[in-house]
């Protein structure tokens, strides 16, 4: 087996963990896929459009990584949360995750699709990185309608 192959099932494995962990709502056994040092970057803040999503920004270390999903489930609550693809090349890895959450302070639903870029090595998350179309979530959290 090539070194290449290696690289793609071991990222595989570990980006496969996490997002079982995550869609199951396991978020302790999620935390144990990311490292220590990890680079968490959710979204970037853009002030007066997309600031009102509190969790998001970069984040250094698996507890500010951790903080920033505390402040997320304070905010929303997750009804669906699916892995509808996983790709996967060397060390990198996307996972396009299907979401439905609800604003808790406005009944707002928000449906999305976003993407989770993963860089892993030695067995671990040591970047990730979120991307998405924020509109629904921001329509929702400033109480609109989706």
């Amino acid at each position: 087996m090539s070194q290449a192959v290696d690289v793609d099932a071991e990222t595989r494995r570990v980006a496969q963990g996490w997002f079982d962990a995550l869609t199951g709502g396991d978020i302790q056994t999620a935390l144990a896929y990311l490292d220590e040092d990890i680079e968490f970057i959710n979204y970037t803040p853009v002030p007066g459009y997309n600031d009102d999503m509190a969790w998001i920004g970069t984040y250094r270390g698996r507890d500010a990584a951790f903080g920033s999903f505390q402040v997320f489930v304070g905010a929303c609550d997750v009804q669906v949360e699916e892995l509808v693809a996983l790709v996967v090349d060397g060390q990198e890895a996307m996972g396009v995750i299907h979401e439905v959450s609800v604003v808790r302070d406005t009944g707002q639903r928000f449906e999305i699709e976003f993407i989770q870029r993963l860089t892993i090595r030695d067995g671990k998350i040591v970047r990730w990185k979120s991307y998405t179309d924020p509109s629904p979530i921001i329509r929702a959290l400033r109480g609109g309608e989706s």
